[in-house]
């Protein structure tokens, strides 16, 4: 226990040093909360960096490298370092790596565990340092936007039906609209959750627009489409997803113009449990492609001159 006790010792001594360090560095912080008690001098710091920073000279674990906000139970953001110690949710607190006691100490009866099955490790809540055991294979929880990813991926994105009017195969024309949709169910929203542990994430995944490529041209259309019902469409009815052809198919391969169809989703995601933070976004993102194909034709006119086409 005395070899626990000096340890601690010589660890909270060099943790003043740090913390006294980090204090001096706050000034280039952003203020906010939370607030730190720095035990060697009783200064009050803030040190929470914004995410789009990039990190500063604190240690705070920023930049392309790693994530620079962790959260409190409570929601309070606060750094995912400080001083040299990584922030555990599970602990709610910095943790410090030390030098181990030997086994069968009377400092591993008093957190609970042995040497086979973890580590002590000193604790820093910003007030007080408590050593407490850290199981094997405990650490930071994975980072949701990491998650999220699997998440994504385990998800059977649409492929849209590819539906035309007219449809194939009938021919379209040159000057005629042509209107393009896909079944309603497919322009629908899809979840899907993901645990690591204490964490779990869920993806949200909506369809923003659709992109159809018509062969000369494309047409970005932003639902799924108006059905076309043969024979009973009244006079005039409109559409929001339609495409004009100014040239024929006759000379493309195969005599048509292939068409395609690929819905844009965006992907936004929530954190639960244990979470370095809450909520995020993964962009945009293209799903599978819809393919069809079109014949498109020229209507012929005949101009007749009076007297043309009469017996003499």
């Amino acid at each position: 226990m005395r070899h626990l006790v000096r340890t601690l010792t010589v660890i909270v001594l060099v943790a003043f040093v740090l913390v006294s360090s980090a204090s001096s560095a706050s000034a280039a912080c952003p203020a906010g909360a939370p607030s730190w008690v720095d035990p060697a001098t009783g200064e009050v710091i803030s040190c929470v960096v914004d995410p789009g920073s990039g990190g500063s000279d604190n240690g705070d674990g920023g930049g392309p490298s790693g994530p620079t906000q962790c959260t409190r139970s409570n929601g309070a953001v606060v750094p995912c370092t400080l001083g040299g110690g990584s922030w555990s949710p599970a602990h709610q607190c910095y943790l410090h790596a030390i030098e181990q006691p030997p086994p069968g100490s009377p400092g591993w009866v008093e957190v609970g565990g042995t040497p086979e099955t973890g580590r002590i490790m000193n604790c820093w809540s910003g007030v007080v340092w408590t050593p407490v055991f850290v199981p094997n294979g405990e650490g930071a929880p994975p980072h949701p936007a990491v998650l999220a990813q699997q998440a994504l991926d385990a998800l059977q994105l649409t492929t849209p039906t590819v539906q035309l009017a007219p449809a194939p195969p009938a021919k379209s024309y040159v000057g005629l609209e042509t209107w393009m949709w896909m079944p309603a169910a497919q322009w629908s929203t899809l979840t899907n959750t993901v645990t690591a542990g204490a964490t779990s994430v869920t993806v949200t995944v909506e369809p923003r627009w659709v992109t159809w490529s018509m062969g000369p041209g494309s047409k970005v259309c932003y639902d799924a489409g108006q059905v076309w019902h043969v024979g009973q469409m009244p006079a005039g009815a409109k559409t929001s997803c339609s495409y004009t052809y100014s040239r024929v198919s006759d000379f493309q391969p195969g005599g048509v113009w292939p068409i395609s169809a690929v819905i844009t989703w965006r992907v936004n995601w929530t954190c639960a449990g244990n979470c370095l933070a809450p909520e995020g976004s993964l962009g945009e993102v293209d799903g599978p492609t819809g393919t069809s194909q079109l014949v498109v034709g020229e209507r012929q006119s005949v101009n007749i001159l009076p007297g043309e086409g009469k017996n003499g």
